[in-house]
């Protein structure tokens, strides 16, 4: 009995492992990078609209949050983003890479003028090995904002 159950545990082990093996590579088969890409970017895009810069950073690669976050923290109480709108993405063939450029509408007390912030950004599609998920990040840092 004792080995009967040994064989039952190792198989059933087996059986999970190939099983998270296989949702791994189905993943990119049924929410391949192309679409990734595009839920990241409706995600960022969103987050700009909605002013919450800590989520929209998590969005860009590591490398330029902080530069991202040093420039729209101090200004929370004084920007007002009215929109956020996609006008562009050029995806290259294989998915993995967006040309993408966005225009953000907005006005920055005490001026009560509407302006418009023309963006331009490189998205890539970044693998991740272990327990971290493959994403799609914003290569370009952050424009200065005017």
């Amino acid at each position: 009995m004792n080995t009967f159950l040994r064989q039952s545990l190792l198989g059933l082990t087996g059986l999970l492992l190939f099983a998270g093996l296989t949702a791994c590579a189905l993943d990119n088969l049924v929410n391949p990078p192309a679409a990734q890409g595009q839920q990241a970017l409706d995600e960022f895009v969103r987050t700009l609209r909605l002013e919450e810069f800590q989520a929209a950073a998590a969005h860009l690669v590591p490398a330029n949050r902080k530069a991202f976050l040093a420039t729209f923290v101090p200004l929370k109480n004084d920007l007002t983003i009215i929109d956020v709108s996609i006008e562009q993405i050029t995806l290259s063939d294989n998915g993995r890479h967006a040309e993408v450029v966005l225009e953000m509408d907005y006005f920055l007390l005490p001026s009560a003028i509407v302006k418009t912030m023309r963006i331009e950004q490189s998205w890539g599609f970044f693998e991740r090995g272990g327990k971290e998920p493959s994403s799609y990040l914003a290569k370009t840092p952050f424009p200065p904002f005017p």
